[in-house]
């Protein structure tokens, strides 16, 4: 059997030790193809978030987004409920709308099947004369939404747990944190980042989840956080990293008005792949996805909130900070431990767990995978 000893052979699944207890998921959880088609199943059943509410704030307007390869669509029907539908029209399977926009009724680009906000068909040419055509009787399939803080999030899974279970005491936890967070809206225009990474989405997941890493690879952000404080809590499904200021109105990050401004830094995971994030400045938040596009590509894509209409030359300042030092230095992170997942010498890390100095601790890792193992259990011992 390989071990650290005796290096794997290329493409070998090394049989994981103590997975979740004292040692990671293995190298190949973060490279099997198979394993990523089993985890297929994980974000069918999981709550993934999409918007804010006031996206579709108005009758007719409507987004879209997808869960693996499963498209769907969220709009506001004419009483102003928000719902999520399959984005595939029940006639021949084309999808019924791209992007986002808004329509008073959905028409179908292939064969103009016509549908209401509801999802009801109202038009179906040539159907009047078609022997057991029943027009009342065919509709769009229903996708489950719900809402956290103002925040939108559909689940594929009819028989998941409501949203607000799921999540347990985070919007209440978050609310204290971020105060008027729900009278929040996101920023235009420069309020949305993508980027796609050339890594597995769980070693995108991993690095968010600890701070062991950020006075070596984040030097701008250990100088305006004080990072020896970091501490940690936990619910059922999300943990939370609260990071202490360092008290420094000039840093190297950007300028912080220690008297009026929020001065330390917040970030949630909830699982299995939503983020929330709150840094020193004026009031913010970002909540972001992460998703999984290949076994070793993933995207993270994020909008950050605000107070309506408020965005300062500050706000500026961290928002381009963020992108150009943080995400891009986290970028480089995950695409060479990726790299690393391939390497004959490497088959399964190990955490650091230090009680005394939580900075120090990779205990929201473990958490993350043991929550990983738990609904992966299966397929991580095929």
């Amino acid at each position: 059997m390989p071990s650290e000893l005796h290096p794997r052979r290329t493409g070998e699944r090394a049989r994981p030790i103590d997975v979740a207890g004292s040692r990671t998921l293995p190298s190949w959880a973060y490279t099997d193809p198979g394993l990523w088609e089993a985890e297929k199943a994980l974000f069918m059943r999981h709550w993934q978030y999409v918007c804010h509410a006031s996206a579709l704030d108005a009758p007719g307007k409507y987004i879209t987004t997808a869960i693996r390869d499963q498209e769907v669509f969220l709009a506001c029907g004419q009483d102003g409920e928000i719902r999520a539908f399959y984005n595939v029209c029940a006639h021949r399977g084309h999808p019924l709308v791209e992007g986002e926009g808004t329509k008073q009724r959905l028409v179908c680009p292939y064969h103009a099947w016509t549908y209401d906000l509801a999802g009801r068909l109202i038009g179906a040419p040539g159907s009047n004369r078609t022997e057991g055509f029943v027009r009342s009787k065919i509709c769009l399939s229903p996708v489950r939404v719900d809402r956290l803080l103002g925040f939108v999030f559909i689940n594929l899974d009819p028989d998941a747990r409501p949203l607000a279970d799921h999540a347990g005491d985070l919007a209440a936890q978050i609310r204290d944190r971020v105060p008027g967070v729900e009278d929040f809206r996101p920023h235009q225009g420069t309020g949305y980042f993508s980027a796609e990474i050339a890594a597995n989405w769980k070693i995108v997941i991993d690095n968010f989840l600890e701070c062991y890493h950020c006075e070596t690879a984040h030097p701008t952000f250990s100088d305006m956080l004080d990072v020896p404080g970091t501490t940690h809590g936990f619910g059922e499904n999300y943990t939370h990293q609260h990071i202490p200021s360092a008290c420094k109105a000039q840093n190297a990050a950007y300028p912080i008005d220690l008297d009026h401004d929020f001065v330390d830094g917040n970030f949630w995971l909830l699982y299995p792949n939503t983020t929330f994030g709150h840094l020193p400045g004026s009031p913010n938040l970002s909540v972001s996805r992460v998703e999984s596009l290949a076994p070793e590509r993933s995207r993270r894509w994020r909008h950050i909130y605000g107070p309506t209409g408020v965005w300062t030359e500050n706000d500026e300042k961290r928002r381009r900070w963020g992108i150009d030092n943080v995400t891009a230095e986290d970028i480089r992170l995950c695409e060479a431990v990726q790299r690393g997942m391939h390497s004959r010498g490497f088959s399964q890390g190990h955490y650091i767990i230090n009680p005394d100095n939580e900075n120090f601790t990779e205990e929201c890792v473990r958490f993350f995978h043991r929550h990983y193992t738990r609904d992966m259990g299966e397929a991580l011992a095929a």
